[in-house]
């Protein structure tokens, strides 16, 4: 049974890598994944706090970390998908799992470091991502 659900995994990798190449790959929506990409991680790099660097890193990191396996859970179960993919390996590299959540959390972070503030700030920030 391991080894069919393995080989149909296969199958299933060698249509995705296909369909990006051939549809996904420098398409209007491919360039568009990489310029927004591109415009939060140079926003990030101009307004993080040098001074904090390392605390800003990790808020970014384990953003990153936590939007990537609440995505992989919603992948997983079918709840959604993503037609587009800068990579067509990794779910992870989306437009919204690698710069604007993890670039937003760690922003908010940085201007609202009193805990009461940062949730209410937070809270507003995930509430307009998820619209």
């Amino acid at each position: 049974m391991f080894e069919m659900i393995k080989m149909m995994q296969q199958v299933l990798n060698e249509k995705e890598f296909s369909y990006w190449v051939h549809q996904d790959l420098f398409s209007f929506q491919w360039w568009l994944i990489v310029v927004i990409n591109a415009l939060f991680l140079l926003l990030f790099y101009f307004f993080i706090d040098r001074q904090r660097l390392f605390f800003m890193l990790l808020v970014f990191f384990i953003s990153f970390d936590i939007v990537g396996l609440v995505d992989e859970f919603g992948k997983f179960f079918n709840l959604w998908c993503y037609p587009h993919q800068m990579l067509p390996f990794t779910d992870r590299f989306n437009t919204v799992d690698f710069a604007i959540i993890p670039v937003s959390i760690a922003l908010v972070y940085q201007f609202f470091s009193k805990w009461k503030f940062f949730f209410i700030a937070h809270a507003v920030t995930s509430a307009v991502i998820s619209l």
